[in-house]
């Protein structure tokens, strides 16, 4: 089990402090997202008491105009959002409007907010990558352990799946789900990435329950008489669920690039940072459009590489015990 010394240099340096705080910032925004935009009121109070528009029902105004929403809650006590606009959203700026308080990074080229949609953006990706990271955690993380523990015949059942799984690149399963499912699903598209992704987890826990289990402390407990659910419990899962957990941060960005590159390729999420990226190549749509995904895609990338080498650092740190 790794020592505490590895873990506490986590908090002391400072590219983890930053890569945190970029990766937190990020998940918040993802959270609360209708406090800072949303097309409809935040909290709302009718002839049927208080609800909570922007939350319950986004997408019956997620194409209205900002003043069509206002009249219709004119004779309502209503508090907006910061910025009371959805990513699809026709401002009332018009299309190409520079920088403001109230479009600060402008709209593109059909009058939608840039910066709205950068924030919706991270909705759609971080959600997504999540979903299809804890699916592979799950499938994985059992499936690499029962290969490895078994041994023999178990092994060669369930390795060989799992090596086939792994061959095919992730982009041509989300393709192949897109064409079977084309309706915009984040579960189905969260379940192919998820899938792939197990075949990974799998694999890295496998060789570490291998490796832990010719270990001279296994060997001596089982020698002792310890039976195989104590080992698995005490000895071996602490130790092979390590690569699994040093991997998330890593895991994390590449599924959210992956999400990217799929809609680039046309075949994501709509509002995706990949979308917006394909934008660019449209000459009527403003450079701020692509730089504003790429920027905000690099962050997430930066900061989860960054944790993911300390987070490495720290398992690799002596251990004080078993």
């Amino acid at each position: 089990m790794t020592g505490g010394r590895g873990w506490r240099r986590i908090g002391r340096r400072r590219g983890t402090q930053a890569a945190s705080l970029v990766l937190a910032g990020w998940v918040l925004l993802a959270i609360f997202l209708e406090v800072l935009a949303a097309p409809a009121p935040l909290v709302a109070r009718g002839k049927d008491g208080w609800w909570l528009p922007a939350v319950s029902a986004p997408e019956r105004f997620a194409t209205t105009a900002p003043a069509v929403v206002r009249s219709q809650f004119a004779d309502q006590n209503a508090v907006y959002p910061l910025w009371p606009h959805g990513p699809e959203t026709v401002t009332e700026a018009g299309p190409r409007a520079g920088p403001s308080w109230a479009h600060p990074l402008g709209t593109d080229h059909r009058a939608r907010d840039v910066w709205v949609r950068v924030l919706y953006g991270a909705r759609v990706a971080l959600s997504l990558a999540s979903l299809a990271l804890a699916m592979a955690l799950a499938l994985g993380l059992p499936l690499g352990t029962i290969a490895g523990h078994l041994g023999a015949g178990w092994d060669d059942l369930l390795s060989r799946p799992l090596d086939l799984v792994h061959a095919v690149p992730t982009v041509v399963v989300v393709a192949l789900v897109r064409v079977a499912s084309p309706d915009d699903s984040v579960a189905a598209l969260a379940a192919a990435i998820g899938t792939v992704k197990a075949a990974e987890v799998a694999r890295l826990v496998r060789a570490e329950v291998v490796q832990t289990g010719e270990e001279g402390f296994v060997l001596a407990a089982r020698a002792l008489g310890a039976d195989e659910v104590r080992l698995l419990r005490r000895h071996i899962l602490p130790r092979a669920v390590r690569p699994a957990l040093a991997a998330i941060p890593f895991g994390l960005a590449s599924i959210v690039v992956l999400e990217a590159v799929t809609a680039f390729l046309g075949l994501g999420l709509p509002g995706s940072w990949g979308a917006m990226l394909a934008e660019g190549l449209d000459p009527s749509s403003p450079v701020v459009v692509p730089a504003a995904a790429a920027t905000a895609l690099g962050s997430v990338m930066l900061s989860c590489t960054a944790f993911f080498e300390v987070v490495n650092d720290a398992m690799d740190a002596p251990s004080s015990s078993h």
